[in-house]
């Protein structure tokens, strides 16, 4: 009988929060390790609203991605419930991973000048209070001709911060994750699994149902009329002959022009939204989908506490501040 192997190493497990300023490809890196587009991903900045965990793992062990809104200047109730929502995320995690896009120079002279600007310094600032060990993922690398010019950037960033590491990336293309995967395997605790390992997401389906509404919205339609945007999930049926959902959703604007907009000309914009998001709903659930959609106006739900919480921009279940 061949002796039992006893130097394999243990099994590791925990809470490890994405956190940084809007834009920086927090959601767009949990899609990549999570391998499933779980979270909301736009290039619109401030997309994600509300915390989200993804499950990350394999054989040895098992990361329970906590992705965070972007950390930015809050001025309105809403953007005040979103840097909330991402120092609860961040807050009694085993690992953060602070995100900043690895800037574009040109030469030795600006790599050597660089400094990182004061958005990104101001969400470190906001996260090292919290105590959890922080890796520094500089992402979207693979915009940049000269690699070597993110040596003094590196050199830059550790003399702010003693990180745990720093580790360039770029999720699109998968160039880094290897490394990162290996930083955060080594710095979870011994552990059992948190989450069964088949489950790709916290949220239900009701919920990703609304952010896939949300997502098209944000591709159709510029400028700021996304951000006035909220959409809540009226009900979701799973129809069994034939097999499919069939889901009713609110479209939820502060003003009749913004709603007017939505709509579009003899309703052709809500038709696009309702394709994209039908389309992304059933990539996600395996099954067709119905997708009923109703546009309404909800008069500054963005500035009203009350009315934020009735669309569901409220303190998380089984959450504190």
């Amino acid at each position: 009988m061949a002796a039992l192997d006893t130097s394999a190493s243990p099994f590791r497990a925990g809470m490890v929060a994405l956190c940084g300023r809007p834009n920086v490809g927090k959601s767009t890196l949990l899609n990549a390790l999570v391998g499933s587009e779980v979270a909301v991903a736009s290039r619109l900045p401030q997309t994600t609203r509300q915390r989200l965990l993804g499950i990350w793992g394999g054989d040895a062990f098992q990361a329970v991605l906590v992705d965070t809104p972007g950390i930015h200047r809050a001025r309105s109730p809403l953007n005040r419930y979103m840097v909330d929502e991402a120092l609860r995320g961040a807050t009694g995690v085993d690992l953060v991973l602070m995100l900043a896009e690895a800037p574009i120079l040109e030469d030795a002279e600006a790599a050597a000048a660089w400094t990182p600007g004061e958005g990104a310094r101001a969400a470190l600032d906001a996260v090292i209070p919290l105590g959890a060990p922080i890796v520094l993922v500089l992402t979207k690398v693979d915009r940049l001709r000269h690699r070597e010019l993110l040596l003094p950037v590196i050199s830059t960033w550790s003399a702010i911060h003693p990180f745990e590491a720093i580790v360039p990336i770029a999720a699109t293309t998968g160039e880094g994750l290897e490394t990162l995967r290996e930083v955060v395997q080594g710095r979870l605790p011994e552990g059992e699994a948190l989450y069964d390992p088949e489950t790709l997401s916290d949220r239900d389906l009701r919920w990703h149902a609304g952010e896939r509404v949300r997502e098209a919205i944000f591709a159709l339609l510029s400028d700021e009329l996304p951000y006035s945007c909220a959409v809540t999930i009226e009900s979701f049926r799973e129809q069994r002959r034939p097999a499919k959902d069939v889901i009713r959703a609110i479209v939820h604007v502060e003003r009749e022009s913004q709603k007017a907009m939505v709509i579009g000309k003899g309703g052709q914009t809500i038709r696009e939204i309702s394709m994209r998001a039908r389309q992304a709903i059933a990539e996600l659930t395996g099954r067709p989908c119905d997708l009923f959609l109703t546009v309404k106006v909800t008069r500054n739900w963005t500035r009203d506490p009350e009315l934020m919480a009735r669309l569901g921009y409220h303190q998380p279940v089984g959450g504190e501040s």
